[in-house]
């Protein structure tokens, strides 16, 4: 569940933690605070619940993290489910499609954030799976 602000930049190759937890991109990534214009992020933010944490959290924020699952993965297309979480509940969803033959998704969502986080998901789901 990384943080509904985070934009994701680099898949990092080093561990944040001595003992990582389930992270929501699947991996670590370097990336951008878009809560405040490109503020240096944190671990924080690849964990997502930084309201009261993070000084640039929005605390008017409709929504706390962001979790992804992949609902079906077949030889044509990979399906994702995208959950935004407010207080551990659910607050809104969406379903992606990513054409595996055109390696690209079908439509992305016209959020540039949730877009380049369902893009770093896929990129760590295809690069553990296949």
């Amino acid at each position: 569940m990384p943080c509904p602000y985070f934009y994701p930049v680099a898949r990092l190759e080093e561990d944040l933690w001595a003992v990582p937890p389930r992270l929501p991109l699947l991996d670590a990534y370097c990336g951008e605070c878009r809560a405040i214009g490109g503020a240096t992020t944190s671990a924080a933010c690849n964990t997502g619940y930084a309201r009261g944490l993070c000084e640039h959290f929005p605390q008017a924020s409709p929504f706390d993290a962001v979790r992804f699952h992949v609902t079906s993965d077949s030889a044509a297309a990979i399906r994702l489910k995208y959950v935004f979480e407010k207080a551990c509940w659910p607050a809104d969803h969406g379903d992606l499609e990513y054409s595996v033959l055109e390696h690209a998704f079908a439509t992305l969502p016209g959020d540039a954030i949730l877009a380049r986080q369902a893009e770093a998901f896929l990129e760590s789901y295809l690069r553990r799976s296949r």
